[in-house]
């Protein structure tokens, strides 16, 4: 097997579908799906189109674990050589997948023992407000960058070796929001690099703002991994100012989802005062682009009957 998706779902049913089908309609050969649904209440199901698929798998949690946790699973279930995550309320433009692969493949083989995770630019499409802003991130190798924050969007346009996750490890567990964060710091810190193709592969979706305690205890086990322990993942001051900064700045959009405007100046200042700068976020990590004036999401190439298969559940 070539290449493996790993789409996490938890109670969205129509967008986890739209999601695979999505990744269903990029022309590439060797291409399976893994849907992993993460304790849904109805359980997430395949429609006939995709459960007629033989390169899409559907895996269950009993219960709720989080995003990392349904990645890990879908991850030690991958036969491919290559692996992409798919957030199940984003979708891929059509015949994107295709291209990014190919540069990803040929830099390996010129450079085998390079980590690179490959990422892409993304249209972020807020539906509350009906706002859309089209991104390119930029490259970079640099460990503080890697503590500024998931401005290059990895639930959804990162594209990477296997060998790449199971050397840097799983997703922690035990983080219900910014795991994305906390495993592509400890990529940074093992040396790891990110490789931009220069187009726009996704579309994502604003979601709701988590509960203000789920950031804090992820916030509290980020600074007692990387701040307050002792050992090779301990991180300089510098970026520890930088990493509470975008923390701040993370409250900052809690506060506002919560109509609470005071806390939110607070946290803003107070990241300000982390990291003096002119600008919200803590640096400018990409450009903007114009956003295409089509995001419907592709429609899959493959066909075949209509018929019900078992799903496979874990």
């Amino acid at each position: 097997m070539r290449f493996s998706v790993v789409i996490p779902v938890y109670n969205r049913q129509q967008p986890g579908q739209r999601a695979a089908r999505s990744a269903l309609a990029q022309n590439i050969e060797g291409l399976e799906i893994i849907l992993v649904d993460d304790g849904s209440k109805p359980p997430f199901h395949l429609t006939p189109d995709l459960a007629a698929n033989p390169n899409v798998i559907l895996l269950r949690h009993d219960e709720n674990r989080g995003a990392g946790a349904a990645r890990n699973t879908g991850v030690a279930a991958a036969r491919g050589e290559w692996i992409a995550f798919l957030d199940s309320d984003d979708y891929w433009l059509a015949d994107t997948l295709r291209p990014r692969l190919q540069v990803a493949e040929t830099q390996w083989k010129n450079d085998p023992d390079r980590m690179t995770v490959h990422v892409a630019g993304f249209v972020i499409d807020n539906r509350r407000t009906g706002r859309r802003d089209a991104r390119i991130p930029r490259h970079s190798e640099q460990l503080i960058h890697f503590a500024s924050g998931c401005w290059y969007c990895p639930g959804s346009t990162a594209v990477f070796r296997k060998s790449i996750f199971d050397r840097i490890g799983p997703f922690d567990p035990l983080l219900r929001r910014l795991e994305d964060f906390d495993w592509f710091l400890r990529f940074g810190l093992a040396g790891g690099r990110l490789d931009v193709w220069d187009g726009l592969a996704a579309v994502v979706e604003t979601g709701q703002k988590p509960r203000l305690a789920i950031l804090e205890d992820s916030a509290r086990r980020l600074r007692q991994k990387f701040v307050e322990q002792a050992g090779p993942q301990r991180v300089a001051p510098e970026l520890i100012r930088m990493l509470d900064a975008y923390l701040d700045i993370e409250r900052a959009s809690v506060f506002i989802a919560q109509k609470r405007p005071l806390n939110m100046v607070l946290c803003i200042a107070r990241s300000l005062w982390r990291v003096p700068r002119l600008t919200l976020q803590v640096e400018r990590f990409w450009r903007r682009t114009a956003v295409p004036q089509r995001l419907e999401p592709p429609a899959p190439f493959y066909s075949a009957p209509a018929a019900e298969t078992p799903q496979k559940a874990c």
